[in-house]
């Protein structure tokens, strides 16, 4: 009988090692840095001095609000240096869920429906019924919400009123619009930017379509504007908050004491036979601009105004009908094509570079600099635009915007870097008219 073959006998493999169990400490959070030293008693000391003045000011029934910023950017910039690195990052991650939150019951219209008079309170049982939502989602938005001063607790459980912050909310205020758009314009692309980045490498957009915007909206051909025009509402909200004045920066005014720059003179050229045109406002808008001009520049006729912008948006301002713009003359044009008007005084880009790169932004540049007349040393362009701030301190929400106008292809831009466009645009820059604190800046140029 044959027997199988003993074969040696295997020891048992060895078990896995037991899992180690790591406990998280602040040494393994944190590295060690070196940071630039920040004198934390010294600036609580100057949040309670500004604190005092501010109470001062509000118990004599006025307000400061330039001391607010200011008191309000201490008190930030104390909480990052005295929290635990840890939290500070944490509350980043908060803000996330806020945006969420106020978003969502913006769209809503849930904030409409908090009253603003007696009885000043919903329930959430109410407040569910009315936005036709379960009471369970509504309480938790609310909840959170409430967490972080957005929205005040109401007199009774589970009731809610409005803080001092929530009637920004509410659909007729054009705040309620600044939101939307904040959204839609900031930070729906900036959560898509690692796939951005991923796709496009890691550059600046060069041109008017794929951008962080239209990649983020679904229509990476397309250019900010055509993708807007496919979403009516979020067109019309867009729309309505360009027409808010004095609430994102304002307007920046061109005549008067407060102006940078005054136009002024321009009223006071006697118009020829080859030019009648003394003010073109390129890519004007509803025409802010040229109703102030005609407001407060003593000579200046309503038909030696010329108001371009796209056709959508000169139809739009013919059917509104302002009476502040009888006479003046409307113009449909694309200002990265040939400049039509020739010759005129003035060529106002207020609030256009921005939105646009370099080459783009040097085109634009071009068309009005060739545009300029030739005997006329009088003759200017006036690009009108926030500034980029420079140097350590600058303002948080300076460098925001900054990085909001990356997502529509553009870029606030310093000095140097509206020299060097202007340079390359064949003109001369004549002055670059800016004031201390103040964001924005008027750069007077020339033909070369």
């Amino acid at each position: 009988m044959l027997k199988s073959p003993t074969l040696p006998i295997q020891p048992p493999p060895p078990p896995p090692p037991s899992p180690r169990i790591t406990t998280m400490t602040t040494s393994t959070v944190l590295p060690s840095v070196t940071t630039m030293p920040y004198d934390i008693v010294a600036a609580a000391e100057a949040l309670l001095e500004d604190a005092k003045r501010l109470a001062a000011t509000i118990d004599q029934g006025s307000d400061n609000v330039p001391l607010r910023r200011k008191l309000a950017q201490t008190a930030r910039t104390l909480a990052v240096e005295t929290s635990h690195p840890l939290d500070a990052v944490k509350d980043e991650w908060l803000t996330t869920s806020g945006i969420a939150v106020w978003s969502l019951l913006t769209s809503w219209k849930a904030f409409d429906l908090i009253p603003l008079t007696a009885p000043g309170y919903i329930t959430y049982a109410d407040l569910a019924r009315q936005l036709d939502a379960d009471e369970s989602l509504i309480t938790r938005l609310i909840t959170h919400l409430i967490a972080t001063r957005k929205l005040s607790p109401g007199p009774i459980p589970n009731s809610v009123s409005h803080s001092r912050l929530s009637p920004l909310y509410i659909s007729t205020n054009p705040v309620s619009d600044l939101a939307v758009i904040a959204v839609g314009n900031g930070f729906k692309p900036f959560f898509q930017w690692p796939d951005y980045f991923s796709k496009y490498g890691r550059r600046e957009p060069l041109g008017q379509t794929h951008t962080p915007f239209s990649f983020a909206w679904g229509h990476a051909e397309l250019p900010p504007w055509e993708v807007k025009a496919l979403y009516p509402e979020y067109s019309a909200s867009f729309k309505r908050s360009m027409q808010a004045k004095n609430i994102f920066g304002g307007d920046i005014p061109v005549t008067g004491e407060g102006a940078l720059y005054d136009v002024s003179w321009v009223g006071s050229k006697k118009p020829t036979d080859e030019n009648t045109v003394k003010i073109v406002d390129v890519g004007g808008g509803m025409g802010h601009l040229v109703k102030e001009l005609l407001e407060n520049v003593q000579g200046l006729k309503p038909e030696e105004c010329v108001l371009q912008d796209r056709p959508d948006v000169i139809e739009g301002v013919e059917k509104t009908g302002d009476p502040g713009l009888k006479g003046v003359r409307f113009m449909s044009h694309d200002f990265h094509e040939r400049q039509p008007v020739r010759g005129a005084w003035v060529y106002v880009l207020r609030r256009i570079l921005l939105d646009y790169s370099d080459d783009l932004a040097v085109n634009i540049l071009k068309q009005v600099a060739g545009a300029l007349p030739d005997v006329d040393k009088d003759a200017r362009v006036l690009i009108v635009e926030f500034k980029l701030f420079e140097g350590i301190g600058q303002p948080p929400q300076n460098t925001h915007v900054d990085l909001m106008m990356f997502n529509l292809g553009g870029k606030l831009r310093n000095e140097r870097m509206y020299r060097d466009l202007v340079e390359k645009a064949g003109m001369r820059v004549v002055k670059y008219h800016v004031r201390a604190g103040d964001p924005h800046c008027v750069v007077e140029c020339a033909k070369a």
